[in-house]
């Protein structure tokens, strides 16, 4: 016998009948649950009370379903979709009071960890109606005197969804396990079976700190080269140098827990995970900043990383200090993006490349600064100190080096056999050198051989035979003069063509009846002269005559146009030659305030001035600067005096007075 629905509608609801509430749907093929309008503040355990405590039930249920939505509303979300409808089952049909008394009492501990349950045979008492006859009348048949009941015990099975419904009712609402419930029921086994356990909490994880970067360690193992083969004077990490905007350090949020369940449907809360807060840890030269949703330490500048265990401050500093010196066994060569102070001795053949360097003991090896400046606090022997685009200071000696700050300025206390080249220089001694700067001021000078262009010697003298060698650097003016004479010549082209054009200009002017024409035109023009309708064609007529005329005299005032533009292109250049000249020959200067020793002060032609020696080797810019063939003219020759010289300008040979060529038409 089909099994009649339990739900009814709201304009003809029966007693026993259950309203559907609006998040469930009765379709065809069964009950669906929308999960757009599922009640996700509560009401659907609400609804299932008052399905199972109105005496009715679900056909084919669809417990997983059920239980999630219950328990787990978002995963069921995540899973299908807002927009899904789901299939909770196949209808909501009665549960009789006979079928109801087939199941026995559920057992729980006292936790409600667990639910056990007794199958057994089960049986049912099944009325009949048999009918009730009399004693056969005269025709032979009996007559039917009513209906009396029969009652008959009858094996009979449970049922997955009774079982479901009658343990609710009696308070075991989550863990059933419906696959072993449903086995033991199809196949009628007996015996005590645990049919619910509870879902124990998950534990959440507690906030972490994890490194965001690869670079916060110190590598000591041999660099790899683009080709892929090992460089053996460098460590591939020595000091950890971190760029600006770095993320260093991440907080790893804490992940909270998930709830579990008893059988009972109580929640199990999970213990809540530790947080931290990563903000103390920013130290100087860091930041917090979120990225993507998480907290990061990161680097505000270029530099080294700094991990204070004792301030537990993570910080990046502009300089980094090594004790060990620099070697093949401590550090290898070393190439840093930021300032450098080393208290130990560089090893003959190593390099330290950096910026903002520092050195408290002696140095033979090669150091080269990016912009930044080289000090020396000890010695500097058979090495190199260049600072590109920075200074170099010296504090200590410096022996058979090569220092150089093209962009900046050297200054030494003490330089021998030394190649020193800068923008700007200033020793106290200097013995036996190649000294190369723009300006130039050496306490004492032995033997040196020294170019620049403004030059200041407080003592001059020779050094075991060796002379003391000044090159002032002279402009070499002869190409600019050269430069200018031709422009002189083109300037006095233009002028004779403009005299010619106006010549020729004169000379048609001069005739009577153009200069009648070109007077009357005038007048017409300015409303002298008023033309009547009797003399307007008169006049067309003389304009056809001298239409050829008019077309001469412009011709010749454009041509004349054309070399004035000429003559203003031409003195635009003068001025910016001039100016070149100028620039060139000023601040040309040398003065040796006392000399007593052989000293050679001369000029020396240097077209691109201190550039001219940045391409040279070191062993021409020696030979360069003794090499008498160089010289152009001896300033100054002796063992003694004194010499305050400057530079003068000459003047342009045959230069005539510019203002003499005209601009605008005369």
């Amino acid at each position: 016998m089909p099994e009649s629905s339990g739900v009814g509608n709201l304009a003809s609801l029966k007693e026993g009948e259950i309203l559907l509430p609006a998040y469930l749907l009765r379709q065809e093929g069964g009950i669906f649950v929308d999960l757009a309008r599922f009640p996700v503040g509560g009401g659907f355990v609400q609804f299932i009370d008052r399905v199972f405590g109105n005496g009715m039930r679900f056909l084919n249920l669809d417990y997983r379903l059920m239980v999630a939505l219950l328990y787990d509303y978002d995963a069921v979300l995540d899973e299908a979709g807002i927009d899904a409808r789901l299939k909770l089952a196949s209808g909501i049909v009665p549960f009789p009071a006979e079928r109801k008394a087939l199941y026995k009492g559920v057992k729980t501990d006292a936790a409600f960890q667990r639910a056990e349950y007794f199958f057994e045979t089960v049986t049912i008492d099944v009325v009949t109606e048999e009918p009730v006859y009399g004693e056969p009348g005269p025709d032979g048949e009996a007559p039917l005197l009513g209906m009396k009941q029969k009652t008959e015990t009858q094996p009979t099975r449970l049922d997955l969804d009774e079982f479901i419904a009658d343990m609710w009712l009696k308070g075991v609402r989550f863990g059933i396990d419906v696959e072993t419930v449903a086995r033991v029921i199809a196949r009628g086994e007996t015996g005590r079976l645990q049919v619910a356990a509870q879902l124990d909490a998950q534990p959440g994880s507690d906030a972490e700190i994890e490194e965001a970067t690869s670079v916060l360690h110190r590598d000591n193992s041999p660099k790899i080269m683009l080709n892929g083969k090992a460089d053996l004077r460098k460590f591939q990490n020595r000091f950890p140098q971190i760029e600006r905007g770095l993320p260093l350090l991440r907080k790893k949020p804490r992940v909270l827990g998930k709830h579990g369940y008893k059988v009972n449907g109580a929640v199990i809360e999970p213990e809540i995970p530790k947080d931290l807060d990563i903000t103390p840890l920013a130290g100087p030269g860091t930041h917090i900043e979120r990225i993507d949703g998480v907290e990061h330490i990161v680097s505000d500048r270029e530099g080294f990383l700094s991990l204070d265990t004792a301030s537990n401050l993570v910080s990046i500093t502009e300089k980094i200090e090594n004790k060990g010196g620099v070697s093949i066994k401590t550090t290898g060569d070393i190439s840093l993006a930021g300032a450098f102070i080393e208290h130990g001795e560089v090893q003959e053949g190593r390099s330290v490349e950096g910026k903002d360097m520092t050195f408290h003991d002696s140095v033979y090896g090669n150091l080269l600064s990016h912009g930044g400046v080289i000090r020396l606090e000890s010695n500097l022997s058979n090495a190199s100190a260049i600072s590109k685009g920075g200074d170099v200071t010296l504090n200590g000696r410096a022996f058979n080096s090569v220092i150089e700050a093209w962009e900046g300025t050297v200054s030494a206390k003490y330089v021998e056999s030394c190649i020193v080249m800068a923008e700007t220089v200033e020793i106290e001694r200097a013995v036996n050198c190649e000294i190369i700067a723009d300006k130039i001021w050496i306490e004492q000078s032995e033997g040196c051989a020294v170019a620049g262009k403004d030059i200041h010697i407080r003592h001059s003298t020779e050094c075991r035979g060796k002379q003391t060698v000044v090159s002032v650097l002279l402009p070499d003016i002869a190409k600019l003069d050269a430069m200018l004479r031709q422009l002189y010549q083109a300037l006095a082209d233009c002028q004779k063509v403009i005299e010619e054009k106006e010549r020729e200009n004169a000379k048609i002017r001069t005739n009577p009846e153009v200069a009648k024409y070109l007077t009357l035109q005038v007048n017409i023009r300015q409303g002298v002269v008023k033309l009547t309708e009797a003399h307007l064609d008169n006049w067309k007529r003389m304009q056809e005559r001298f239409a050829k005329v008019e077309r001469a005299l412009a011709a010749l005032d454009a041509d004349k146009q054309v070399q004035l533009e000429k003559i203003k292109a031409l003195r635009d250049e003068n001025a910016h030659l001039l100016e070149m000249r100028g620039k060139r020959s000023s601040g040309i200067c040398c003065k040796l305030d006392e000399v007593s020793g052989d000293t050679l002060v001369r000029g020396i032609f240097a077209q691109d001035g201190l550039a001219e020696f940045q391409k040279i080797s070191h062993v021409e810019i020696r030979n360069r600067l003794r090499d008498a063939a160089f010289q152009k003219e001896r300033i100054f020759s002796g063992s003694g005096g004194e010499l305050d010289w400057h530079y003068e300008l000459p003047e342009i040979e045959g230069a005539p007075d510019i203002d003499t060529f005209k601009l605008s038409p005369g």
